[in-house]
């Protein structure tokens, strides 16, 4: 054992014995935490996880002892680099991320910094309140990670920056010692100017250095709204309450937009707080253990318009237009970003507003207790911009079903530039500059020529109200050329920014990308005043050193470097070609970590049970990236992507397809884990569980045939307890019930002479079916051998309708694609695509019951099998219900259902959502006249197929759907509860003992 792992080994030990929190110096861990959202890696010592803020004084304690550097993590989303280090990660959100009593007379409230934007905004909703700022990455960012960066949002032209609705912080301070900051009396001041603690040298050194360099850093500082870089000095040689916000009166006097008069840092006649120098300094003066803050009252009306143009140029000259009727936000999106969401499945009902091929847009919107106020504004800002030179659209967006998908497009921006196809991607380094609004249009025209100066273009988009617009030119930063191109870029834009008064952080902060250039931003005297500061705080240089000042170059510790990208891919029995092979599949991950949020969607089920950062979609694809890139140890004779620990990451995804729709970069998890699991077992035992799915269509006839009996034994404990022995099967989960007569026996047996055709036929035996008026039903295992009655119902619904009903007679493959059976799936899917293609070709279309087999038709066997037969399948392939709906609605097909008043829950399968949403269900449903559908935004079942069942995972499967599907079952006992999946049925019926219908069930019973 070497000395710095015998070192590394006892400040484990010493932290465990001192700490109740997790304590994780593990290579996975360690890996996992070695980058955020940035295009940098730094691996760290160790991460820690602190449950109390005794255990984040002591960790900061301990390890100033031991002078091993710390850094403080949000959720990991910064673009710059600020919440990575070498030394120890602390990781407040997994528990630290508690939220206080609610002052409502005083509009305050105290809050853990693990707490997410999200959840604490959902807790100030009752008492009409909220947290002013609203960044992007709402979902997922933490108030630590806002205040460390003082962050701002789409909304800061009227509530400015973090800083300004901050009252008081406790922090601690590199020696372990906790302390408040907040409003101070002068004898206050002067009492903390004496103190011989590190506190008191902090409060020395800042007065010394303000009265010493006061001229050169108000001289040196931008007048401007958005500026973040370096220390924030100037707020306290000027000495004000930085926090009050004046506004200007409304256009329409009486119906102010927004609330006037924030308490900011130290309220007015407070001039002695040092939170507005703490906020912003990227946790490298202390780091926050609690903070209160000062909230803002929620505005319940808000309206867009969304003005679109024919250049750049033609919109940022609009920009003053709109200003003048005081907007709450003004974004703007460029044609870059435009092109890029049009290619989302998930944004195509959303882009429905983008009208032809804008070379730009802007979002504008308005927001107020009056609607009619909203109204007249933005149809006044309609009538203003109509005379606009470039102005080529401006679309309305009143109405919530319009308005948010709009303004959640914007804030996909980042993972949507990721992306892009190919190895050029849009980067962060420049991307934050900001300047006043009114020099916008000749900054912007300026920065583009600077991008052609260097051969390369990039996207425009931003808070265009305040003047931040994030500019990412496009670079390939795996070659050496383009990490030098952007150091050359780089200059020039430090140039044009100085030229242009402005800053060169309007929002993201400094970190590893931009606190080189502090030095030349402020210029000597403020940069040395900047290393006092931080000395006078920080001595030993413990709290996130390298970030704003004494700062590696920007292109030191790049995510992948030049030469480390993998010179081959591995071989993969699935094609990955669309996305470039399947390390660029990887790369399609930025670290955004939109799969850290906790509602809405279902993207990552297994996150919202452990809010464990192994188990995020981001984690998973940085597993992979790590090993492809000998970043992380290869510590078996096993190909790399093949190694144990990557199995620990992988274990808990639900391969729900959830990442492959709500990622706005589309990182495929569910594929990514198939490919995995197929290299994985390439040269080990597969446990027997395994088997049984594997070999789900061949041992479902024979379950069914002795039916009786195998129900039996399933009711039975000891039976349940062996099964859970031999096959890894949790005792608690209940066993789907076979059936003997069961729905292909039926279908062949009476069916067929019912309709008194193909006589005789015998299950199995081909079609000769044609059109018009037929179809193909894919009698899938769980459908046939489980449920029956859905079968028996679709058939019943399809034939009254008029139209030949034929089975498929295959197996998709589903059950061998979530464990990784690829080659198995394989030449299953290529032995369907001969039979089906026959049908295919005729333009017969193959219905499916359940979800995840018709759409494996869909999503998995063109990429098992790629050619022009498995598209023609995939193409035919669809949702019975969805379908049938489209027939009733396009080709006035008749269907005679009784009404039915009443209530109904819809809960949609995950692939379903994820692959063609619920709307076709949705349809369906609306047949039946009368019947009020709710569709419930619950997330993952927590089923999964075989993940339910299995011991390992049973707990997480239970917490899952206890997240927000059982709840929202159980709070309506009297509503008809509807479930397009089979494990989503059995689930339910698990957890609430309520049985959940097919919505096809529900439509055939209702049949006159």
């Amino acid at each position: 054992m070497d000395f710095a792992t015998a070192r590394r080994d006892s400040l484990v030990r010493y932290l465990r014995r001192h700490i109740s929190g997790e304590v994780r110096f593990d290579d996975t861990s360690r890996g996992l935490y070695s980058t955020d959202a940035s295009h940098y890696q730094v691996r760290p010592l160790g991460v820690v996880l602190p449950k109390t803020v005794d255990d984040l004084t002591s960790t900061v304690q301990i390890a100033s002892d031991l002078n091993v550097p710390i850094t403080a993590r949000g959720g990991g989303t910064s673009l710059s680099g600020q919440s990575i280090g070498s030394g120890i990660v602390i990781d407040c959100s997994k528990y630290l991320n508690a939220v206080g009593e609610v002052d409502v007379t005083n509009r305050r409230v105290r809050v853990q910094p693990g707490v997410v934007l999200d959840h604490l905004n959902r807790a100030l909703a009752p008492h009409g309140l909220m947290f002013g700022p609203d960044v992007a990455t709402a979902s997922r960012a933490t108030l630590g990670g806002m205040i460390g960066n003082n962050s701002a949002g789409a909304r800061s032209i009227v509530y400015r920056q973090t800083v300004d609705h901050v009252h008081s912080l406790i922090a601690v301070l590199s020696d372990g010692t906790r302390t408040e900051f907040g409003p101070l009396t002068a004898l206050e001041y002067e009492r903390k100017l004496e103190l011989r603690t590190r506190e008191g040298e902090a409060y020395r050194t800042v007065d010394s250095t303000v009265r010493q360099a006061a001229s050169d850093i108000l001289a040196r500082t931008p007048k401007i709204v958005r500026k973040v870089s370096g220390y924030n000095l100037a707020a306290l040689v000027e000495r004000t309450p930085v926090g009050l916000v004046e506004r200007t009166p409304a256009a329409r006097p009486g119906v102010p937009l927004s609330p006037s008069g924030y308490p900011g840092p130290g309220g007015p006649g407070s001039p002695h707080s040092l939170v507005p120098l703490l906020v912003g300094s990227e946790g490298t003066l202390a780091v926050t253990a609690e903070v209160e803050l000062a909230l803002v009252p929620r505005l319940k009306h808000r309206g867009l318009l969304v003005p679109q143009f024919a250049s750049l140029g033609a919109a940022l000259d609009a920009l003053q237009a709109c200003l003048e009727l005081e907007p709450s936000a003004v974004e703007l999106m460029d044609r870059m970003l435009i092109d890029l969401a049009r290619t989302q499945r998930s944004l195509k009902n959303t882009m429905a507003a983008v009208r032809g091929r804008p070379e730009a847009l802007l979002m504008v919107e308005f927001s107020s207790d009056d609607p009619a106020e909203v109204s007249y504004r933005v149809h006044e800002l309609d009538r203003r911009l109509a005379g606009c030179m470039g102005l080529t659209a401006s679309v309305p967006a009143l109405d919530a079903a319009t308005r948010d998908p709009l303004w959640a497009l914007r804030s996909s921006a980042v993972p949507l530039l990721y992306g892009m196809p190919g190895d050029a991607k849009p980067v962060t380094f420049c991307e934050d500059a900001a300047v006043a609004p009114e020099r916008l249009p000749e900054f912007a025209a300026r920065f583009r020529e600077i991008f052609h100066k260097h051969g390369t273009d990039g996207a425009f988009y931003g808070h265009a109200s305040v003047g931040c617009l994030h500019i990412r030119p496009v670079l390939n930063l795996h070659e050496e050329a383009g990490v030098a191109t952007m150091r050359k870029i780089m200059e020039d834009v430090t140039d044009l920014v100085l030229e242009f008064n402005g800053s060169l952080s309007g929002e993201h902060g400094d970190g590893l990308v931009r606190s080189e250039w502090n030095r030349k931003m402020f210029g000597p005297a403020v940069y040395e005043a900047f290393r006092q500061v931080k000395r006078g705080f920080d001595p030993g240089n413990v709290l996130n050193p390298g970030k704003i000042v004494d700062a590696p170059a920007m292109e030191d510790n790049m995510r992948v470097p030049p030469g480390r990208m993998p010179a081959s891919d591995p071989p993969t029995v699935l094609d990955f070609s669309k996305q470039g092979g399947f390390f660029r599949s990887i790369e399609l991950c930025n670290g955004a970590g939109v799969c850290r949020k906790t509602q809405g969607g279902a993207m990552c089920p297994s996150y919202r049970a452990t809010k464990d950062e192994q188990d995020t979609t981001r984690a998973r694809a940085n597993a992979l990236r790590l090993t492809l890139t000998n970043e992380a140890p290869q510590k078996s004779r096993h190909a790399p992507i093949a190694q144990r620990w990557i199995s620990d990451v992988m274990d808990l995804c639900l391969s729900c397809k959830a990442c492959k729709a709500e990622c706005p970069s589309n990182v495929d998890v569910a594929k990514l884990k198939a490919e995995f699991l197929q290299a994985f077992y390439a040269r080990r035992a597969r446990p027997l569980g395994h088997l049984f799915v594997k070999h789900i269509h061949r041992l479902s006839p024979l379950a069914a045939r002795f039916a009786g009996m195998n129900n039996w034994f399933a009711r039975r404990s000891w039976a349940r307890r062996a099964m859970e022995n031999l096959a890894g099967i949790d005792r608690r989960r209940s066993l789907p019930e076979w059936h003997r007569d069961h729905f292909r026996k039926w279908f062949y047996q009476t069916r067929n002479s019912e309709r008194g055709t193909r006589n005789g036929k015998q299950e199995g035996e081909s079609s000769s079916i044609s059109v018009p008026n037929s179809v193909v039903l894919l009698d899938d295992c769980f459908t046939t051998f489980q449920e029956p009655n859905i079968g028996r119902a679709a058939v019943t619904l399809l034939e009254r309708a008029g139209f030949t009903v034929e089975l498929a007679g295959i197996c998709c493959g589903r059950a061998m694609l979530s464990k990784g059976f690829l080659t198995d799936a394989r030449k299953l899917a290529r032995d369907g695509i001969a039979k089906l293609d026959h049908f295919a070709a005729q333009g017969i279309p193959i219905l499916g019951l359940e979800p995840s087999c018709v759409l494996s038709l869909s999503d998995e066997w063109p990429e098992l099998v790629p050619g022009p037969a498995a598209k023609r399948v995939a193409e035919a392939a669809d949702m019975a219900d969805g379908w049938l709906a489209r027939q009733v609605s396009d080709h006035g097909l008749a269907l005679d259902i009784a009404p039915l008043a009443g209530k109904a829950l819809l809960h949609p399968h995950c692939h379903q959502k994820a692959l063609v949403g619920s709307k076709g269900t949705q349809d369906a449903l609306r047949l039946v006249r009368g019947l009020d559908v709710t569709v419930l935004d619950a997330g993952c079942c927590g089923m999964a197929g075989a993940f339910g069942y299995e011991k390992q995972h049973y707990d997480v499967s239970v917490k899952i759907a206890n997240l927000e599907l059982v709840p929202a079952v159980t709070a309506d006992p009297g509503a008809t509860v509807i479930a397009t999946g089979t494990s989503c049925r059995h689930q339910i019926r698990d957890l609430t003992g309520r049985v959940a219908r097919h919505p096809l069930e529900l439509l055939a019973g209702e049949l006159s």
